[in-house]
């Protein structure tokens, strides 16, 4: 109740009820006030002029008569409540109308009667000490049968009481009523006046609350003047929070298309992240604002670096890594302006892992290809001297010999520049909307290598019973599954000795399965994970009695992924190898 009465009072309109309410109450005081002791002396006075006039026309009628002083003073208050008395000069009670004037003391004494016989208007107020009651008694100088006489007339005080009681009585009734409107009127006054305020204040707490399409009600004068202040002040900060949602919504959205993960940190806890972040790393149950660093699942090395950064008062990158799963981090923490004390960093965590393994595979690359090339130019450089030589000495059939052998690392050395071309194409995105026709793309590649398993003796077999009767497409480019079934018969048919290569086509509704099995030496098992990478030769010795590039695998891989597929490989030394393409199915 008293928390109510306080805001009541810290109120606008409960002021504007205070600041009238004391007003009132002092005029209702000063009303008040003036009904007792003012009222009761008025009424005192106007007696006591009242009693003067009385006894002024009794002295002209006693000088006027012939009758007795007794009898004419009886007759004058005859019926009004007032008693009159005639005292002679010495003091001697000639007539009253209330008492025996035998019985009576001398007057003399009387204040009142001897200002009355000494010529002026006598009063005074006391109790009378022949009735016993308290009276106001008015005394003027009068002449009674050519004698020299004070007239004396005297009320009760009781009756002047009685008679400003009741005005008081019709005062104290006025001062009520009058209250009564001036409550009224005072609280249907202050809502008047503070009805306007109350609906700016309104609307100014819809606008602190975020409504900022609340209409700001009018109101006169300086009232106006602050409703326009407000409108053009709700509608700057409805364009401005536009234009920062508009912006926000932008850095979100850049943020959010950042492959790297972004952290915001005030102090030790994150402020902002975006989808990366949730990505890379596990996303806290109650979200990532307040998350502290400690508390999140980056691995300890991460964890250290970035705790590093924090604390760092400049812009700073460090690399960590690799962690137990094989990954590195880039980290770069940038120390952003605090706007209220508290210290923000920008951290970004970029994932460079594949970048990472992308620069060991060029090294790998350069240094493999550099001496793949290495090997047939070298050959090609001895050859060509020693053919020179035999040439020199006259030994035809030598030099002859010499040139062949040229001749096949020349074309060896195409076959490796073929194949590192084939592999720079692949590694480019592929075209939208390729499609090629699987079963024709087998059968165009059986009759291209048909000849070299026939020379080598071997049986080579396409089976595609699974799919007699469908058309099998694949969103493919021609040339990629072109690469990739080229490579795997050149493998199936140099790595078999005797048997057969069989080449078999089966489909679902999503995917072309083609699967590539020889009866060859096959490849020991821990060797298998390996054979996909470039270069990689299980058996060196024999891939150059082949003329192989260590390549074909890669580029099968290569091909086969660019359009979405995936390989796979099975192997049993002595038994032979199947090689099993999966590409997405054409509709």
């Amino acid at each position: 109740m008293a928390d109510r009465l306080r805001t009541l009072a810290g109120s606008f309109r409960g002021r504007i009820v205070l600041g009238y309410a004391l007003i009132v109450l002092l005029l209702a005081g000063v009303w008040a006030w003036s009904l007792y002791e003012p009222l009761t002396q008025a009424a005192l006075s106007q007696q006591q002029s009242h009693l003067e006039s009385i006894a002024r026309v009794s002295a002209i009628a006693l000088s006027e008569t012939s009758a007795s002083p007794a009898a004419e003073v009886r007759r004058l208050v005859a019926g009004t409540g007032l008693r009159a008395t005639v005292v002679a000069a010495d003091g001697t009670v000639l007539a009253d109308s209330a008492q025996d004037p035998a019985t009576m003391a001398n007057h003399a004494a009387r204040p009142e009667i001897a200002a009355a016989l000494h010529g002026a208007v006598g009063s005074d107020t006391r109790v009378s000490s022949t009735q016993g009651i308290a009276q106001m008694y008015v005394a003027i100088p009068a002449t009674v049968h050519g004698a020299r006489v004070a007239v004396r007339v005297s009320e009760p005080l009781a009756t002047i009481n009685a008679i400003a009681d009741n005005g008081r009585r019709t005062g104290l009734l006025l001062l009520v009523g009058a209250l009564a409107i001036a409550v009224y009127a005072g609280f249907r006054l202050s809502a008047l006046a503070a009805g306007p305020v109350l609906r700016l204040r309104d609307a100014a707490e819809s606008m602190a609350d975020g409504d900022l399409h609340t209409p700001i009600p009018g109101g006169p004068g300086e009232l106006g003047q602050l409703a326009a202040s407000l409108t053009t002040l709700r509608d700057h900060m409805r364009v401005t929070i536009t234009e920062l949602e508009g912006g926000q919504a932008t850095l979100r959205a850049v943020l959010d298309g950042l492959q790297d993960a972004v952290f915001v940190f005030e102090g030790d806890r994150v402020a902002l992240a975006n989808r990366a972040a949730g990505t890379m790393f596990r996303l806290p149950a109650a979200g990532w604002r307040g998350t502290a660093l400690d508390e999140i699942a980056f691995p300890a090395s991460l964890a250290a670096s970035a705790r590093g950064n924090l604390a760092c008062e400049t812009t700073g990158t460090s690399e960590v890594g690799p962690d137990p799963e094989g990954r590195y981090y880039r980290v770069t923490a940038v120390r952003l302006n605090p706007t209220d004390g508290t210290p923000r960093t920008l951290m970004v965590v970029a994932d460079v892992t594949e970048v990472r393994r992308l620069d060991a595979v060029r090294r790998d690359f350069v240094a493999n290809a550099s001496h793949e090339l290495k090997t047939p130019t070298s050959a090609i450089q001895l050859l060509a001297e020693a053919a020179g030589h035999a040439a020199t000495d006259g030994d035809t059939e030598q030099a002859l010999e010499f040139v062949g052998q040229i001749g096949d690392e020349a074309n060896r050395l195409r076959r490796l520049v073929i194949d590192l071309l084939d592999l720079s194409r692949l590694e480019r995105p592929s075209g939208a909307g390729d499609v090629t026709d699987m079963r024709l793309a087998i059968v165009n590649a059986l009759a291209a290598h048909r000849s070299a398993a026939g020379a080598a003796g071997l049986q080579v077999t396409f089976d595609a019973g699974a799919v007699a009767d469908d058309d099998v497409y694949t969103t493919a480019d021609s040339t990629d599954v072109a690469v990739a079934l080229d490579n795997l018969l050149a493998n199936a048919i140099a790595y078999t000795e005797r048997g057969s290569v069989t080449v078999r086509l089966s489909a679902d509704e999503d995917t072309v399965t083609v699967g590539v099995t020889d009866t060859g030496v096959g490849v020991p098992a821990e060797h298998l994970p390996r054979v996909f990478e470039r270069f990689y030769r299980v058996d060196a010795a024999r891939t150059r009695v082949t003329g192989g590039t260590g390549l074909g695998l890669s580029l099968v891989r290569n091909a086969v992924e660019r359009s979405g597929g995936s390989v796979e490989i099975s192997s049993q030394v002595g038994v032979g190898t199947t090689v099993t393409v999966h590409m997405p199915r054409a509709r």
